[in-house]
C-alpha cells in the first residue's frame, strides 16, 4: 500500500515523515491486511460479525498500538468519546474512514480537537481510499467516500482557525509515476494560538441550533458590558450542526475570561439570575431577553421538528457542557494488559457505545430512533466500568440494547429502510448483535438472533 494523496495541517505530514517513520510504515503494512480481513468477514456470512473498527484495532494492537476505544473521564466525571481517533502509538493515532458524508467534519472538529486539547495524540491520522482505488474495488465499503470527496468538503473551509494538527491520507495499492500529492492547508493568520484562551466545540441537534447559536453570539456582548477593560476577540465558526467558540485575549491571560464564561454558564442554565452576576441594569435586561428569545426559538422549532418536552432544559444542558471549563486528567496509554474477563467485558461495552455513536451519525437527529439511541448510550455509560456480572445482567442498559436489536430483527420498517440504504448501517447492527451476545454470555443473559446476516 502507498499514500498517493495527503491533506496536512500545521506541518503534520513532515512531522510524521521526520519523527514517526516507523508508525507510518506499520500503518501501511497493516492496511492490506485490514482490507483482506474485512472483505473476507463480509463474505463469510459468519454468526459473529466483526466491524471494520474492531478489525483495524486488533491488527494495530498486534504491533503494540494502544486502543483508544478505552473510556476516558474528566475530573467532573464527564466521559470523553475518542473512539474515532483509532489506535495510538508514540503520539500518533490512526483511523479508517467511516464512510459517511458527515464523518470528516465530526472527526476534524471533534476528535482531533480532543486529541490535542487533552494531549491524547499529537498527529491524528484519518485513512481514506482514493477514488481510483474505490473504483477498482468490488466491495462498496471502499467506494462510499473517497479522499477527493473529503478534500472537497475541507478545502472551502480554509484558512482554518483549528488549533491542532491533523492528517488525511489517501491510500491506494497501485504504484505511481509522480510524487505524493500534498495539500498543506492554510491556518487563519488572525488566530494566534498563543493567545487562544477558550476553544469550545459544541454540536447542536437541529431543533436547538439557532437558539444555541444566538446565545453563544451574545457572549461577546456580555464580556464587553461586564468587563469593558478586557480586550477579547471572539469568533464563532459554524459547520453543519457543529459550532466552535474561539476567544483570544491580547495578553493571553485566562482568569477574567474563564470567570466570565462561568458566570454566563450559570445564568443560561438557571443556576443564578442575571441580578446575581452583574449590577449592570442594561445587561440584566438583555440577558433576560436573550433567554426569552431562546425559549421562543426552541418552542417554534418544536412544531417543525416534533421534539419531545423539556426542550429548553436540554438546550441549556448542551450549552453548559460545551462551555464548562473542563480540566484534563492525566491519561496513561501504557496500561497493564490483563486477561481478566471483567476487563474484557468493560472494553466490549465501550466498543458498543462507539457503534451506537456511529449509528446515530448515520440515522441523523431527525430519526425517531435517535432519541432512543441517545437514551441507550447514557444507560450503557452507566455500566461501562461495572465489573459485577449480576449488576450488568439486571441493568436497564442490557435490556434496552436487547430490545433495540430485537426491534430490528422483528422488522422495524422505518429503521430497516434507513439501514438498508447503506451497508455501513447493516454492518453496525451486525457488530452490535455480536457484542451484545458476548456480554450476554459473560453475565448469563439470553442471546439475540443473528441480525442482518447475509
Amino acid at each position: 500500500m502507498i499514500i498517493s494523496k495527503v491533506i496536512s495541517y500545521k506541518n503534520a505530514w513532515q512531522d510524521l515523515i521526520n519523527e514517526h517513520p516507523n508508525e507510518l510504515e506499520e500503518v501501511l503494512e497493516v492496511l492490506p491486511q485490514f482490507i483482506s480481513s474485512y472483505v473476507s468477514m463480509r463474505q463469510a456470512n459468519e454468526r459473529t460479525f466483526i466491524g471494520h473498527r474492531d478489525i483495524w484495532n486488533e491488527l494495530l494492537k498486534e504491533k503494540e498500538w494502544i486502543i483508544s476505544d478505552t473510556s476516558f473521564y474528566l475530573e467532573d466525571g464527564q466521559r470523553i468519546f475518542i473512539g474515532n481517533l483509532g489506535p495510538i502509538k508514540n503520539d500518533v493515532s490512526a483511523y479508517i474512514s467511516f464512510g459517511h458524508i458527515d464523518f470528516a467534519n465530526r472527526w476534524l472538529f471533534q476528535q482531533t480537537t480532543l486529541a490535542g486539547k487533552y494531549d491524547i495524540a499529537k498527529i491524528p491520522i484519518l485513512l481514506v481510499p482514493t477514488a481510483e482505488f474505490g473504483a477498482r474495488h468490488e466491495d462498496r465499503f471502499f467506494k462510499r467516500l473517497s479522499f477527493e470527496q473529503y478534500q472537497k468538503q475541507i478545502l472551502p473551509l480554509t484558512p482554518l482557525s483549528h488549533s491542532y494538527p491533523f492528517l488525511i491520507l489517501g491510500y491506494t495499492d497501485q504504484g505511481q509515476l509522480f510524487e505524493t500529492e500534498i495539500h498543506e492547508l492554510e491556518s487563519d493568520p488572525l488566530i494566534s494560538n498563543e493567545n487562544v484562551v477558550i476553544d469550545r466545540c459544541i454540536e447542536f441537534p437541529p431543533e436547538y441550533y439557532q437558539a444555541g447559536l444566538n446565545i453563544l453570539n451574545y457572549f461577546g456582548t456580555y464580556i464587553r458590558e461586564q468587563y469593558p477593560d478586557q480586550e477579547a476577540k471572539i469568533k464563532i465558526e459554524q459547520k453543519d450542526k457543529i459550532v466552535r467558540l474561539i476567544i483570544e485575549t491580547g495578553d493571553g491571560e485566562t482568569e477574567v475570561i474563564e470567570r466570565a464564561l462561568q458566570e454566563y454558564q450559570l445564568v443560561i442554565t438557571g443556576q443564578k439570575t442575571p441580578e446575581e452576576v452583574t449590577k449592570n441594569e442594561k445587561l440584566i435586561l438583555e440577558l433576560k431577553n436573550e433567554l426569552r428569545l431562546a425559549r421562543y426559538r426552541v418552542e417554534t422549532q418544536q412544531d417543525i421538528m416534533l421534539v419531545q418536552t423539556g426542550q429548553i432544559d436540554k438546550l441549556m444542558n448542551i450549552l453548559s457542557e460545551g462551555l464548562a471549563n473542563k480540566s484534563p486528567i492525566h491519561i496513561d496509554f501504557k496500561p497493564v494488559i490483563t486477561l481478566d474477563n471483567k476487563v474484557v467485558n468493560n472494553q466490549t461495552v465501550t466498543s458498543v457505545i462507539s457503534d451506537i455513536n456511529d449509528l446515530k451519525l448515520l440515522l441523523g437527529t431527525s430519526s425517531p430512533e435517535y432519541i432512543e439511541l441517545q437514551n441507550l448510550e447514557g444507560s450503557l455509560t452507566a455500566i461501562e466500568k461495572e465489573t459485577d456480572s449480576e449488576i450488568v445482567k439486571n441493568s436497564t442498559a442490557m435490556q434496552k440494547l436487547r430490545n433495540f436489536l430485537n426491534s430490528v430483527s422483528e422488522g422495524n420498517e422505518q429503521l430497516a429502510k434507513v439501514l438498508e440504504t447503506t451497508e455501513t448501517g447493516i454492518d453496525i447492527i451486525r457488530s452490535l448483535a455480536g457484542k451484545y451476545n458476548s456480554i450476554a454470555e459473560w453475565c448469563g443473559l439470553p442471546q439475540v438472533p443473528r441480525v442482518f446476516i447475509k
